[in-house]
């Protein structure tokens, strides 16, 4: 019955996707990863195309279906891709270690094989931030923009482990992966002079009945520091905006779309209106940090 359910839920979340999407270009491929194949979905015309990567651990996230509110809005405009993690979804099982470094190169060799040609606008939920950062500081040379939405921060990890001394340590695969992607991450360093949103989700407003009394208290603490780490990250970038939202929770993609494919149009519109070229650097450079916010506002 479970394996009905969610068939079935599969089969109209792409119903649903078919019938918002331009219908001009909307193709499932399987497409060759470096020896194992990743479902993607490619929608839309026009360059930078738009590359989605979804939330979860490198090995354990959602399946592209996670974009079915935003990528038929951004299609409209720009090409767009979603796509299936190996070992998620309708992915094959691809080679361990599962950490970013991996998933960065695999998406490269995908977007080659699919004909997906950089520039690339690449879009982040929660722990696809830091997957987006490993990929941009690997191929600075191809991306163009990023717009990451609530996303997981290195540093707030680390603040919150040193809070929770009483929680067991954890040893197993899926743990160790997220620890390297984030240091990772920490090491990269994004293009130089590349348009970033940042997408801080301090919502919702009034909190569900459930929530218990010692819930709230954890959040009235999470919820600062959250936007604190998040804030010294783009407080280090000279491009970057800082949208801070108290309509949507954590998980921005479903509970706020308008505001994500409103974020990702001004970055496509900026990378066009300046005529972006793909920086003149080698791939195994990083660009300095350093700089100031602009356009942070409160949604």
């Amino acid at each position: 019955m479970k394996k009905l359910l969610i068939t079935l839920a599969l089969v109209l979340s792409g119903i649903a996707i078919l019938l918002a999407m331009d219908l001009g270009r909307f193709v499932f491929k399987n497409v060759d990863a470096g020896g194992h194949q990743l479902r993607m979905l490619i929608t839309g015309h026009g360059s930078p195309a738009v590359v989605f990567e979804t939330g979860g651990s490198p090995g354990a996230g959602g399946p592209l279906e996670a974009w079915e509110r935003v990528q038929p809005g951004v299609s409209k405009f720009t090409t767009t891709v979603a796509y299936d993690r190996a070992g998620i979804g309708r992915s094959a099982p691809g080679p361990k270690p599962r950490d970013a470094r991996q998933v960065a190169r695999e998406l490269h060799t995908a977007l080659q094989n699919a004909g997906i040609a950089p520039p690339y606008v690449l879009v982040g939920h929660s722990f696809g931030g830091p997957l987006n950062r490993v990929f941009a500081g690997l191929y600075p040379r191809e991306v163009v923009g990023m717009v990451l939405l609530d996303p997981t921060q290195e540093e707030f990890m680390l603040w919150n482990q040193a809070r929770n001394t009483n929680q067991p340590v954890r040893h197993d695969a899926e743990w160790i992966e997220m620890q390297a992607s984030l240091a990772q991450a920490h090491e990269s360093r994004v293009p130089q002079g590349i348009p970033v949103t940042l997408i801080t989700a301090m919502g919702p407003k009034v909190l569900p009945s459930f929530v218990t009394e010692e819930q709230k208290h954890e959040m009235s603490i999470f919820r600062p520091m959250w936007l604190k780490f998040h804030q010294d990250w783009v407080d280090k970038l000279p491009h970057a905006q800082h949208i801070i939202t108290e309509e949507s929770g954590h998980s921005i993609p479903f509970e706020a779309p308008e505001l994500a494919i409103n974020s990702i149009r001004q970055v496509v519109d900026q990378t066009r209106r300046s005529q972006l070229t793909l920086p003149d650097q080698p791939n195994s450079a990083q660009a300095p940090l350093g700089g100031r916010t602009t356009g942070l506002k409160p949604e």
